[in-house]
Formats: C-alpha cells, sequence, structure tokens
C-alpha cells in the first residue's frame, strides 16, 4: 500500500481566501485594529493556542474561549462561500487515487477544518485518513507515527510547507516533499524534494521510486562475489625420501667391567642425511655426534674413526662409573672386544614430522552494505525497518 499525507494550509488549501476577510471582519465587530497580512501569517498552519494567545492579549472585555468559538463560527463560513484549493489540486488528487495511492490529511486545525474544506472541493470521498489533534500537546510527529503503525504501508509521503511539516515526515520516515509555493519556503530545509508547483506532485514522487529501486538493485546483485580469502603463506610438503641402506656396523661386545650399550632401530628416515641414534642409558652420556650414512663399514680390528660433524656443542659430560654390583653375564663364547677410546658415534634421533598446514577457513561472502536508510523516531517503525 502507498500512502501520502497532506498539509491543509499553504499545501492544499489557499489559507488567504478565507482567514484574512474572516479577520478583517472580526475586527470590525470588535473595534480593534485590523492586523496586517505579515504579521496574520505567523498564525498560518500552528496550534489554535497561539491564536487564543493573540486573543486573550487584545483585551476585548469577553472570555478569551467564547471570543474563539464566535471566530471559529465566522471562519466556518468563509470556508464555505469563499475557501479555494490551490489550481490543479482536485485533478492531482484525482491522479494520485486512481495510481493507487491512499490519501490522507494531517493538520494542526480543528476537525471541521480539512472536512468542511475537502467537502466543498469534491474530493472529500477521496480521503480515507483525516488526522487533527486529539489533545492539546499532540503534534504532527505523532500523528504521523500513529498512522504508520496502523496502516503499515510500503511507500509514504508527506506533503507540506513548514517546518513542522518536514520535521514530522523526518521524524515518521515519510518521504518529505516541500511545497515551496505554500507560507514560509524558508523553513524547508529538511525537505527531500520541493515543488514550486501542486502538479509536480506525482513527477516527484515516481521520480523518487525509481531511483531508489536503481540503488537498491545496484547495491545488491542477485549474486555476490565472494571475499578474497586470506590464507597464511603456503608451507612447503616436504616429502620422506626413503631410507638408503645402512652397512650393518658390528656392535661392539661389552667388557667384563662395562655394561652393555643398547643400539635400537631406527624408526624413520632423515629428510637431508639419514643419520641413525643410538641412546645411552642414563648412567653414562655421552656427546651427540653425526655420521653420514655413506661412511664405510667400521672394521673391528683396527678401530677407523669416521670423518664425524658435530651438529651442535655439547659440554663434554664426565663418565659415571658403572654401577657396584652390575647384574652377572653368562660366560660368551665370542671373544671380547675393547671397545674403542673415542665416544660411540651415534646417529642422531629422528626428526620431528614437519607440521602439517592448518586448512584455513574461508570467510563466508558477504554481501555488499545496503544504502544507508533514514532511522525514523517511531520506535514501532524501527523494529519494521530491522524486520525487512
Amino acid at each position: 500500500m502507498n500512502l501520502i499525507m497532506f498539509d491543509m494550509d499553504g499545501t492544499l488549501f489557499r489559507t488567504e481566501t478565507s482567514f484574512f476577510p474572516s479577520v478583517r471582519e472580526f475586527a470590525s465587530r470588535h473595534a480593534f485594529p485590523i492586523p496586517d497580512e505579515a504579521f496574520l501569517r505567523s498564525f498560518i498552519g500552528q496550534s489554535g493556542s497561539e491564536w487564543r494567545a493573540w486573543l486573550e492579549q487584545l483585551q476585548l472585555g469577553t472570555p478569551t474561549q467564547e471570543l474563539a468559538s464566535e471566530f471559529d463560527l465566522l471562519e466556518q463560513e468563509y470556508v464555505r462561500t469563499h475557501g479555494e484549493l490551490y489550481p490543479g489540486a482536485t485533478d492531482v488528487l484525482r491522479a494520485l487515487a486512481l495510481e493507487g495511492w491512499k490519501l490522507g490529511v494531517c493538520s494542526n486545525a480543528p476537525g471541521w477544518y480539512p472536512e468542511t474544506i475537502l467537502t466543498k472541493a469534491g474530493v472529500r470521498e477521496l480521503f480515507s485518513v483525516i488526522r487533527v489533534p486529539a489533545r492539546p500537546d499532540q503534534t504532527k510527529t505523532m500523528m504521523l507515527c500513529d498512522v504508520w503503525n496502523e496502516l503499515h504501508p510500503e511507500r509514504c509521503a508527506m506533503v507540506g510547507d513548514r517546518a513542522d511539516d518536514m520535521q514530522a515526515a523526518y521524524a515518521g520516515g515519510y518521504f518529505a516533499i516541500g511545497a515551496v509555493y505554500g507560507w514560509a519556503p524558508e523553513e524547508l530545509d529538511l525537505a527531500d524534494v520541493r515543488i514550486h508547483d501542486i502538479a509536480e506532485i506525482p513527477t516527484a514522487l515516481a521520480r523518487h521510486w525509481s531511483q531508489e529501486s536503481d540503488v537498491k538493485s545496484t547495491s545488491l546483485p542477485p549474486h555476490a562475489a565472494p571475499a578474497p580469502v586470506v590464507s597464511a603463506a603456503p608451507v612447503p610438503v616436504v616429502s620422506a625420501a626413503p631410507a638408503p641402506e645402512i652397512p650393518e656396523v658390528p656392535a661392539p661386545q661389552p667388557s667384563a667391567t662395562q655394561s652393555p650399550v643398547a643400539v635400537p632401530q631406527v624408526q624413520e628416515p632423515v629428510r637431508a642425511e639419514p643419520i641413525v641414534s643410538v641412546v645411552l642409558p642414563e648412567e653414562a652420556v655421552a656427546p651427540v655426534v653425526d655420521m653420514p650414512v655413506s661412511m664405510p663399514p667400521v672394521e673391528a680390528t683396527p678401530p677407523v674413526q669416521a670423518p664425524v660433524k658435530v651438529v651442535e656443542p655439547v659440554p663434554p659430560v664426565q663418565p659415571v662409573a658403572p654401577p657396584a654390583q652390575p647384574s652377572p653375564e653368562p660366560p660368551s663364547t665370542t671373544p671380547a672386544v675393547t671397545a674403542p677410546a673415542e665416544p660411540v658415534a651415534r646417529p642422531p634421533a629422528p626428526a620431528p614430522p614437519s607440521p602439517r598446514p592448518q586448512p584455513v577457513a574461508s570467510r563466508p561472502a558477504q554481501p555488499a552494505p545496503a544504502p544507508a536508510e533514514r532511522r525514523s523516531w517511531n520506535p514501532f517503525r524501527r523494529r519494521e525497518d530491522k524486520s525487512r
């Protein structure tokens, strides 16, 4: 549903056709000077409190409420007999109704004012919403928000000529159309668009919503491009080469005074230079010595020391004496071979496996940001905007 709300004075109705002659006749009745039109313009479109305050200042010897009622009756007569809409207003209202727009009025005037004007102009049946203050403190902003909360229109606009019209439209989330031909063109700073003739309203509405649809279509494509995936630098994968054949080295036999040394088997190949590690018991810790795989087999007699490469400097460790009472070993038929005085060459421990690259979770595709939209002062309107 599309809704358009109108102010009365200076927007649909030419106030000078009824208000000015009513004041002149009222002044002649009570014998006070007729105010000029520049002064009377300050009351147009305002609530009745300003007008009653001025009547009270006149000190005519009559209660203010009685004077206000008298003037209302006089003005009603002039509205019915002399009141006019702006030229072309009737045609514009009928055209908007044919296009499917729901028409409404939001005015600070008393209830009889819009009813009398629209009935005289023959367009009362086109308006389904008439809003005037139900209490003295009710503003146009409150009335526009109440209307939106009741109808929830898809598109809504407000046409007015004063600052309170534009403030109410802005606060309620309405498309604000400022009528420059009205009574206060200098108060239309908040207007989304300004018109110099009432006949420009259909064009302003069509242009605004066609541009809005274009912005939405360009800012929210049906298939948004996925965001680039930011991942860590690729970790090179080094395949483990097959372990070369290592010539068997005859292990030295422990002597009667020397504790046996256990030589475990190699578990994994090393990526660069395959090295075999020999784990010594905790009692005797020797410095770690690396030996290339390609060394020739070591002969038992005489012992040949292969070229070694020290991986990292290790402070010398004093050999620990063997346990006081070693467990008796069965006699061996093989002649005992004295271990070489040099440290036993041991292959290093297998290198730890290379860390596997962790999978990088790609960010989900983020749609392009939607165009900024005006947030309504109306709390119910804000919740409705978030749910869309």
